[in-house]
């Protein structure tokens, strides 16, 4: 697939069509499942990994639900485009490292992608704008299906085995990413992240584990697997959502009462640098992108749509930057070029 290609793929998350997508912006369910006559990934050798992939491509070709998916060789992909693939949520950081037998199988929505041979032989994921875990799980259900022939690995007492211990039982993450401005400024993320600790559920960063939080972009997931069921989880994880979207919407009211003209003027500053910066970082690009949107939200800067905003999240991107300028960039290239887009963006959302 070309790099272009990737650009124009439809993504169905970045639509936004879902509940709550202002500030849940998207909800995933990954699961992971292992083959029941295989070694784990690490204890495969290359020739194992390749038996693998093949029969994933066989299942494949016979599924009315995925047969008309993209097939991907991380090893066919030059290392600009698989991380294009990261940027937009589809494979994971280190899956985009390549090696022998790892494919993606992306649908023709960019709803469903399935990572062969990451940590395990198969990483199913679903992925949906807003809160819409539950239909997450219907479809990923449909899809964990399809590969049941192949026999997975599993045990009557722990549930499905998998390469790590911590993901033993229903091998699922259920997370929702959610946009969380007000409550980083008036600090209570502390106490976000604590609260979700003491009822099983953990706080990550924009790419999950180990990544940092990029314009207050955070990961809520469960952290257990093991013990509850798929439904549980889901209802667990769904539950702390709804409350954290009544909270960072409770806080935004809170700032514009007590802040008044000097949170317009943060915004309204935002605003003007992303509408006439000749240089600026993803990272500064992802703060005041997301202080433009709380503002859109609170009707002080003009209306930006929830699919604008992911546009505009994903364009600043390192790698999609490159993309869309056509060639490899240094990074101070890559700042002057992410400047002109948003400010050729903006002039046309603001145009509208």
């Amino acid at each position: 697939m070309a790099r272009r290609d990737l650009l124009t793929h439809p993504i169905e998350w970045i639509k936004g069509k879902g509940s709550s997508s202002n500030i849940a912006v998207s909800s995933r369910i990954r699961l992971a499942r292992n083959l029941r006559d295989f070694p784990f990934t690490h204890r495969c050798d290359e020739e194992k990994l390749l038996v693998i992939a093949d029969k994933v491509k066989q299942v494949i070709s016979k599924s009315d639900l995925l047969k008309n998916s993209d097939v991907i060789e991380m090893d066919s992909l030059d290392p600009l485009s698989r991380w294009i693939l990261v940027e937009r949520h589809l494979i994971s950081p280190p899956f985009a490292n390549g090696g022998p037998g790892r494919i993606a199988v992306i649908d023709p929505k960019g709803v469903i992608s399935v990572m062969v041979n990451e940590e395990d032989h198969l990483r199913i994921q679903v992925i949906l704008a807003g809160l819409e875990l539950s239909e997450v799980w219907r479809i990923a259900n449909k899809v964990e299906k399809v590969f049941e022939e192949l026999n997975y690995a599993f045990d009557r007492d722990f549930g499905y085995l998998t390469a790590c211990p911590t993901n033993v039982g229903t091998g699922m993450r259920a997370s929702v990413m959610v946009h969380i401005p007000a409550l980083e400024m008036s600090k209570q993320v502390t106490t976000l992240i604590n609260e979700c600790n003491r009822i099983g559920l953990t706080v990550r960063g924009t790419y999950g584990e180990g990544s940092d939080v990029l314009g207050s972009l955070y990961q809520i997931s469960n952290q257990i697997t093991l013990g509850l069921s798929e439904e549980e989880l889901i209802d667990k994880v769904s539950s702390a959502v709804s409350q954290v979207v009544a909270e960072e919407e409770r806080a935004r009211t809170v700032m514009k009462h007590k802040l008044g003209i000097s949170l317009d003027d943060r915004i309204w500053r935002a605003f003007g640098i992303l509408c006439y910066s000749r240089m600026i970082t993803s990272k500064e690009a992802l703060e005041l992108i997301s202080l433009v949107k709380m503002g859109s939200d609170m009707e002080i800067t003009p209306k930006i749509s929830v699919e604008e905003w992911n546009n505009l999240v994903l364009g600043v991107q390192p790698n999609h930057v490159q993309v869309y300028a056509g060639k490899q960039l240094s990074p101070s290239e890559r700042d002057v070029f992410r400047a002109t887009f948003l400010r050729e963006r903006l002039k046309t959302i603001v145009g509208k």
